[in-house]
């Protein structure tokens, strides 16, 4: 996705990060849904497609211990789907404007939070959709009051893997094929579609997942209508402050040869 050079001024620009990373994002979701008969909506198909996909193969299979099982797929859907596409899209965001790195002085990160704000706002979409589910299923939604406490932690790692991806991916080119690949593997081996109860090798395993601890504390608010464990409250704290605070570290360590690189 290229940017249009018009929205970063050269000299006296925008006077934060953030105005210019929200100017970012939005002018790159104007640009995805500009000329679309669908419009936004097609930031609601991909979910809602793999949705109807998983629970007519899994449903009976491994839904039938989970209670709300078709809510408890699709926020786990919904979820890592805006993890995946921020991240992913992060690893090309740097190599495909390097006409700007080379020409216009500004803010490198901006470019990485214009794409994790734009996930966001496609997140904030699938979310309102999924609160029509929880009414539909007759799930109270109460819990939506809580979830942005859930989804400022989220984004907080979220824009710290995809800073770090960001700037490594200049120096290792290969690098966004070999993360497509890795985002697979933790697709799987999150509790997206099935459950990990007496599953002791797989629980393990997710206790290094950070997706485990944003997706789990998520259901437990919006679906289950209860607090999550004190143990799933400081998995997530812990992994967005190491996420930002390594990515932060990792981009303005590798930033200093971005204009010779690209």
């Amino acid at each position: 996705m290229f940017i249009n050079i018009s929205i970063i001024p050269i000299g006296m620009g925008l006077n934060s990060i953030a105005g210019l990373s929200l100017a970012i994002a939005k002018t790159e979701f104007k640009q995805r849904n500009e000329g679309s008969y669908l419009g936004m909506l097609w930031y609601l198909l991909n979910p809602l497609l793999m949705f109807t996909l998983l629970f007519l193969v899994f449903g009976d299979r491994l839904g039938g211990s989970i209670p709300h099982y078709p809510l408890y797929l699709l926020l786990g859907i919904i979820i890592f789907n805006s993890f995946h596409q921020a991240t992913t899209e992060s690893t090309r965001q740097i190599i495909e404007n390097d006409y700007l790195i080379k020409s216009v002085h500004f803010p490198y990160i901006s470019l990485i939070c214009g794409v994790v704000l734009k996930t966001l706002f496609s997140h904030i979409l699938e979310i309102i959709v999924f609160t029509g589910f929880l009414v539909f299923f007759q799930v109270s939604a109460k819990g939506i009051v809580f979830y942005p406490i859930i989804l400022a932690l989220f984004s907080l790692f979220v824009l710290g893997v995809s800073s770090a991806l960001s700037a490594a991916a200049v120096y290792l080119i290969d690098l966004g094929n070999i993360w497509m690949f890795v985002s697979r593997l933790l697709w799987f081996a999150t509790p997206i579609f099935y459950s990990i109860e007496n599953q002791t090798r797989l629980l393990y395993f997710n206790m290094l997942n950070p997706m485990y601890y944003f997706i789990t504390a998520s259901r437990d608010i919006l679906i289950y209508q209860k607090p999550p464990h004190a143990w799933i409250i400081c998995g997530m704290i812990v992994f967005a402050a190491v996420s930002i605070t390594a990515g932060m570290l990792i981009f303005n360590k590798l930033k200093g040869k971005f204009a010779e690189m690209v």
